[in-house]
């Protein structure tokens, strides 16, 4: 587009497209369709979008604030937290989002791991996230939900055992 004496208009003028709706689910993220304990919500990724999809209604919310695909999605069981962890590039860190249910809004974006968070958990008190990072990271970080800080962290396994690729609470 340009103006009336050919010079690019400015985008920052333009609307703002905003996403209405999404047909399907990828199913390239593992684990990544839950069901929200309301049984009322579904909850899956696409792209950098977690999409909250009612079943009744079919109306979708989209939480948005990952700036990659997003790898890896729990939600706690009281149903109170949703957390998603994305996928960077080589030398970037991965974030972590947990988000508000109720508001859905973020509550905590934790950084840490390196290029891809491959699992979360949420215990089952919902007092701490585990989070399992990628192939290059390789670690695995307990963070408290209250304080938003990291607890306590390790390995995942020795670099001669393998890649692990999943946790449990």
């Amino acid at each position: 587009m340009t103006t009336t004496n050919n010079q690019p208009e400015r985008f920052d003028t333009l609307q703002r497209l905003e996403l209405e709706s999404t047909i399907g689910f990828e199913g390239k993220v593992p684990h990544g369709l839950k069901l929200h304990p309301d049984r009322t919500h579904m909850v899956y990724p696409i792209g950098c979008n977690l999409v909250i999809e009612n079943l009744q209604t079919r109306q979708q919310e989209f939480l948005l604030g990952h700036n990659n695909n997003i790898s890896s999605v729990a939600i706690s069981n009281n149903g109170k937290y949703i957390a998603s962890g994305q996928a960077t590039y080589m030398g970037f860190k991965a974030d972590i989002i947990i988000w508000d249910y109720a508001t859905r809004e973020p509550y905590a974006r934790l950084v840490l791991h390196k290029v891809k968070i491959e699992d979360l958990v949420f215990t089952c008190s919902d007092r701490f996230l585990i989070s399992l990072g990628g192939q290059d990271d390789g670690a695995i970080i307990v963070w408290n939900i209250e304080t938003k800080e990291p607890v306590c962290g390790s390995a995942a396994q020795h670099k001669s055992a393998g890649i692990t690729y999943c946790l449990a609470a």
